[in-house]
């Protein structure tokens, strides 16, 4: 009896050992990253590599030895009850933050939720009496170009005299209307799922309202432009405008807020019929502003993004600027407000005053000078109050203008690139956003990669938040690799207690692709602003719960009988299969492309060389 329980703690503990040996490589991962940092290709070549060795060993050492038992259907019902398992969790902890451990669960998460927000905004789509009765395909090409926009609690989404751009729907957060008129007294309360500036958008008009988000909120734009375009190639959404725009509702909105006569109203919405059908009409203010702002742009001051751009991309920024007058001692914002808009001083002169500092002289901008910048591109509050020293003329450019930018002008968004990544910039979030030296390089790199993918410049507030607002995402993303593990360690013990000899091909398969995955993952975990202790310990930690786990699995399963470890073989089977085709095949194409085949036909034929050594 001694004998025997000798032999079954050296089990254990060879199961143990076994457990660690094939998850060293995780840590190993880890501390590659201190001395190579691999390229995309690289990463993909070894995620590949890895995902083969993975495929073979659970063919040859898991697959095979149930079949050769006989054991097909009990096999193929652990496969997939192994497979639906790793799905439910893995989406669950992806849900939780668990998707940033890689580049690819990432890109999924946010195309899946993509997905679910679609459906979403086409459902409020169809509640818009212009939209309700529009072909499914024309409702879809509509949805095409919605922006998805953030706005913090307190933002201005737009003021009175603003040229309406947009059509608002609420996807998450509250919004107040207020009247300019009535001393911003409230109009409207408006939440999920509202739609606003209606009238304003479809009558051409501006705003004669002020839009204000009480809490921070996510909304969908729909471009004027973009639905001029539609309608000229849809007759019946034509006429449903036409309709609109002759109705009742329309004519009262003109008179009421617009300020105009019965008559001037019906003139107004027959020009905006001709303009809708695409007929050609005198130059009006909006086609004037756009030419005077391309003779300027090469001459603005203070800041260089503007300059020396194609003439492409000049004519889809001048669109986007709009001009308004403004009388001596306006306010075009003050310290601490967010930053909303760049300001461009057409004519006159704007006092820039530090009301904090009142032993610093204030600063008088004039014509040419950009103003707001600094707090505009890094996202931050104003640090200044910005007055108008006599009547002046200003060209502004708001925030989700400028984002669209980032998105479709390569040449600024390179310019703006080399901006921030000047010493004028770190010094600005250092001295006035009190930022330390690491937050200011942070915050740099942080919004040069987001440029280079396409995402949003990321705000000073945010880069303030990132760390409060994320400490669960780490949790989730152990949990996630530490799901992507537990079939493994289980397998190891259970598969000792069944075979008189460590399988070679098994412990290489599992070895050759926990180090990719422990090296991909890193990479992404440090991108997120974990520091390299916590990312080691976290894999480390992982190593030794695999031990622990074979070590679990050589026990519980010593006395089952040889179908229910057949069950148990085709549940690791099955989410081992399942978690290389979502996560470690898909990040190697990500990352790699076409180099994906060959490497993971190399990585397949590693444990078989190994099973023939054995």
């Amino acid at each position: 009896m001694e004998m025997l329980n000798n032999i079954t703690h050296q089990h254990i503990l060879i199961a143990f050992i076994i457990g660690i040996v094939s998850a060293c490589s995780l840590p190993l991962g880890t501390i590659t990253t201190t001395f190579w940092k691999p390229g995309d290709r690289a990463i993909a070549f070894l995620m590949a590599f890895g995902g083969g060795a993975l495929l073979a060993a659970l063919t040859i050492d898991l697959v095979g030895s149930a079949l050769e038992k006989g054991h097909f259907h009990i096999l193929a019902l652990g496969c997939i009850i192994g497979s639906f398992l790793f799905i439910g969790l893995n989406h669950a902890i992806n849900d939780h933050g668990g998707f940033l451990r890689k580049a690819s669960t990432t890109v999924y998460h946010i195309r899946r939720k993509g997905r679910k927000r679609f459906k979403l905004i086409f459902s409020h789509v169809r509640r818009i009496d212009l939209f309700n009765n529009l072909p499914e395909e024309e409702v879809e090409e509509l949805i095409s170009c919605f922006i998805r926009q953030e706005y913090p609690k307190g933002t201005m989404l737009y003021q009175k005299s603003d040229p309406c751009k947009y059509l608002y729907i609420i996807e998450s957060g509250k919004v107040d209307l207020l009247d300019p008129e009535k001393d911003m007294s409230l109009i409207l309360n408006l939440k999920k799922n509202d739609v606003f500036s209606r009238m304003a958008f479809f009558t051409g008009c501006p705003h004669a309202t002020v839009a204000v988000a009480t809490t921070n909120t996510s909304i969908w734009l729909i471009p004027k432009k973009s639905l001029e375009i539609l309608i000229r190639y849809t007759p019946h959404l034509a006429e449903k405008l036409r309709i609109l725009l002759k109705g009742g509702e329309v004519t009262k909105y003109l008179i009421e807020r617009q300020e105009m006569s019965p008559k001037s109203s019906e003139e107004w919405t027959d020009r905006m019929i001709q303009h809708y059908r695409g007929e050609n009409l005198s130059q009006n203010d909006e086609q004037k502003s756009e030419i005077d702002f391309k003779r300027i742009i090469e001459q603005i001051n203070r800041i260089p993004i503007f300059q020396k751009l194609p003439p492409e991309e000049v004519n889809i920024i001048a669109p986007l600027f709009f001009r308004k007058q403004h009388q001596k001692g306006y306010t075009f914002f003050n310290q601490n407000e967010l930053a909303e808009r760049l300001y461009i001083i057409d004519h006159g002169e704007v006092e820039m005053i530090d009301r904090e500092n009142k032993m610093r002289m204030c600063t008088t901008l004039t014509d040419l000078d950009a103003f707001g910048t600094m707090s505009f591109l890094t996202g931050a509050r104003h640090t200044m109050t910005a007055v108008a020293g006599k009547n002046t003329a200003a060209w502004i450019l708001q925030k989700q203008d400028f984002e669209r930018l980032l998105e479709t002008c390569p040449q600024f968004t390179h310019a703006v690139e080399n901006y921030i990544k000047q010493s004028e910039v770190s010094g600005y979030l250092t001295m006035k956003q009190h930022f330390n030296t690491n937050q200011a390089a942070q915050w740099t790199h942080k919004a040069v990669k987001n440029m280079a993918s396409g995402k949003h410049i990321p705000s000073a507030k945010e880069m303030v938040k990132s760390v409060r607002g994320h400490t669960g995402a780490p949790i989730a993303i152990w949990l996630g690799i530490f799901l992507d593990g537990i079939p493994e360690s289980l397998v190891i013990g259970a598969y000792m207690i069944h075979s008189s000899h460590i399988s070679l091909s098994l412990i290489a398969g599992l070895f050759l692709s926990n180090y990719p995955e422990a090296l991909s993952s890193s990479v992404g975990m440090r991108q997120q602003g974990m520091s390299f202790k916590r990312v080691l310990i976290m894999w480390t930690s992982l190593m030794f719960f695999t031990g622990i786990g074979a070590a679990f699995g050589n026990i519980f399963f010593a006395n089952a009988p040889a179908m229910l470890f057949s069950f148990i073989e085709g549940i690791a089977a099955g989410a081992m299969l399942t978690m290389i085709a979502e996560t470690m095949l898909p990040e190697a194409y990500f990352k790699g492309g076409s180099i994906v085949g060959i490497s993971t036909l190399l990585g397949f034929l590693t444990p078989i060389y190994f099973k023939t050594m054995e």
